[in-house]
């Protein structure tokens, strides 16, 4: 598994947080798949930070700095989906850097989702991870509420959350330290669970070029990568050793995994880049997404959901 040595982090004020790295990116094992991109430029490397932006233009309410925005997903059009506690609601931004700009919303979803944390859709649906109820809200696109179910006994802490249009289920990773993720059917049904590394995930995104998972894992400050089955293939270090604050929500866009840093204040979207990433031992599963999933093309979404 390529990945990084912790060691502990010193930066001015930040002493002792357990989350840090030693070291540069290594090489892929020689039995591993090519990247997605082999055309990536020649100085990237796998992890390396590559821009990063605030938001919203234009303001959100309330239009001071101080959202709280802990999740994140693609949109499947090049957008991102983000989750906002300080009211709770969620909208839709673009990635423009260094301001990103308001695409949808905001909608409001404090009547039923009094703690939203992570935040998926398919095609039809927005799914949002409320600890404070520890359920799944189901909301239509235009922020409609259409109906919730629990997680509980597998989870009070749906931090991270995200839709695989392979199994058109839901995974959802408990952020209470219990290193597991849940899947669940759209609607609600339990299936099954995998246990994963680390200490304290919070953001959970399914990449479909890479046929794939990407957590991060706040406790430890690590970007985490996943085969479908979760056995962790590779990871790079997170927001924290690159300067910024901890992260929580994540979202990938092709070669771009995106980590929500610093989420209450003024709240900046770190870019890293995942163009030299392994593809997983699954990705046959994925090939038929290869065209319109990321054009705007939404027939890779479920639409089970009524």
């Amino acid at each position: 598994m390529r990945g990084f040595s912790p060691v502990t982090v010193w930066v001015g004020v930040l002493v002792g947080l357990p989350a840090a790295w030693a070291a540069g990116p290594v090489g892929h094992p020689a039995n591993q798949p090519s990247a997605v991109n082999p055309e990536a430029a020649a100085n990237r490397q796998f992890g390396e930070v590559v821009g990063s932006f605030t938001f919203p233009d234009p303001p959100i309410p309330p239009t001071t700095p101080y959202h709280n925005i802990p999740g994140l997903e693609h949109d499947g059009r090049g957008n991102l989906y983000c989750s906002d506690l300080t009211v709770p609601q969620f909208f839709v931004v673009n990635t423009h850097e260094p301001t990103a700009q308001l695409i949808e919303g905001p909608f409001g979803v404090q009547a039923h989702s009094v703690t939203p944390k992570g935040i998926t859709a398919d095609r039809s649906h927005v799914y949002i991870g409320d600890v404070g109820d520890a359920d799944i809200d189901v909301y239509d696109l235009a922020g409609g509420y259409v109906r919730s179910f629990s997680v509980m006994p597998h989870t009070g802490w749906p931090l991270g959350i995200t839709f695989s249009p392979i199994t058109e289920h839901l995974y959802v990773v408990d952020g209470w330290q219990t290193n597991v993720v849940f899947e669940f059917a759209v609607d609600g049904t339990y299936v099954q669970e995998f246990p994963i590394n680390g200490s304290s995930q919070n953001g959970l995104a399914f990449d479909p070029n890479r046929c794939s998972y990407w957590i991060y894992d706040r406790g430890t400050d690590t970007v985490r990568h996943y085969g479908l089955d979760f056995v962790e293939m590779e990871s790079f270090p997170g927001p924290l050793y690159h300067l910024f604050s901890l992260g929580e929500g994540v979202a990938v866009i092709r070669d771009r995994l995106y980590v929500i840093s610093a989420p209450s204040g003024w709240p900046t979207v770190v870019v890293f880049d995942v163009s030299d990433a392994m593809l997983s031992p699954q990705i046959a599963l994925c090939r038929i997404f290869e065209d319109g999933f990321e054009s705007g093309d939404f027939s890779a979404w479920s639409s089970v959901v009524p």
